[in-house]
């Protein structure tokens, strides 16, 4: 065992002293010291000796056989050396002619062989062995994706008419998302007075983040949309096993998925149904079978047999069967 680099400076103490005794903050404040700045110093630099004794006690009981240490005289004091005394000027010089003359290798010269076919060769071998990892992340709408198909949709419920919503877009999205999933936690009661509250609250965190020039989302909308949405009959009846904002990694044939369902119904320890929460006014027919696609790659990552893509502004619940 040969301690090396012990020559190494030893690490400057922060302006900020964090006194572990008693668990505060010491530092200079406009060129003025604190009382206790000095004692919190002192008792880091005790500290931080104790560890380096630590360290050193480590490093020398490693050896089994020998524990070669190092002589520096021209070591700085406040280097890792001079950290401790070793007592290396009481002990014997290695002698090193008792050890073995080191064997030299011998290299054996082979010639070059590689060509452009040769090379070649090597890359197709390479690229036929390595299979591409490629990740498909449904939650944000992967492109690879937008083709599928929506064939094996049915709606079960919807509302004639498209509501005229003020404020739709991105951040009407995010709130209602966080709505449902604070409902279905219970950390939101299931009245308007307490949904409409909590609306109000993340619109006025979120609200720096938009557009000024925009009309911003009402929360008693927001809060009446997201109320509707478990309110309907096929969710309500899901609701007591519904789990909100579930993430989720799986392995495909082909790719990977991350991604987070919105929420699973699980039921007797099983995965049942996935769902996920759209807040659209008025979905293409484009948007609507990238969301079935969307959707689709969590019923085969999850092993749900249903699932559900809820159109909470429309009170529309459009259902995706797996083996469909």
């Amino acid at each position: 065992m040969i301690p090396i680099n012990s020559t190494t400076e030893l690490y400057r103490g922060d302006q900020f002293v964090h006194r572990q005794s008693d668990n505060t903050l010491h530092w200079m404040l406009g060129g003025v010291a604190p009382a206790d700045l000095a004692a919190a110093r002192a008792e880091e630099h005790e500290e931080d000796a104790a560890q380096r004794e630590r360290i050193w006690y480590v490093a020398c009981t490693r050896a089994r056989d020998l524990l070669i240490l190092p002589a520096i005289p021209e070591a700085k004091t406040n280097s890792w050396f001079s950290s401790i005394d070793l007592l290396q000027n009481e002990l014997a010089e290695l002698d090193v002619s008792a050890l073995p003359e080191p064997a030299p290798r011998v290299n054996p010269r082979t010639k070059n062989k590689q060509s452009l076919d040769v090379f070649s060769a090597e890359q197709r071998r390479v690229e036929e062995n390595a299979k591409p990892v490629v990740w498909h992340r449904p939650s944000d709408h992967d492109p690879d994706r937008l083709g599928d198909p929506l064939e094996s949709v049915v709606v079960a419920e919807t509302m004639a008419e498209h509501p005229a919503v003020v404020g739709a877009g991105a951040l009407r999205g995010i709130i209602l998302h966080k709505l449902m999933e604070e409902l279905l936690t219970g950390e939101v009661p299931e009245h308007m007075t307490a949904v409409e509250a909590r609306s109000e609250v993340l619109l006025s965190q979120l609200i720096g983040s938009v557009d000024g020039e925009r009309p911003l989302p009402s929360p008693a909308e927001m809060a009446e949309t997201a109320l509707r949405g478990l309110s309907l009959p096929a969710i309500s009846a899901l609701k007591p096993y519904l789990v909100p904002e579930v993430a989720v990694w799986a392995m495909r044939d082909t790719y990977l998925v991350a991604g987070r369902v919105d929420a699973l119904a699980i039921l007797d320890g099983r995965i049942d149904v996935a769902i996920d929460w759209k807040s659209d006014v008025n979905p293409t027919a484009d948007r609507r079978a990238a969301y079935g696609g969307q959707l689709r790659d969590y019923l085969e990552a999850t092993g749900a047999q249903r699932g559900a893509v809820v159109f909470l502004t429309l009170g529309e619940v459009a259902w995706l069967d797996r083996s469909a």
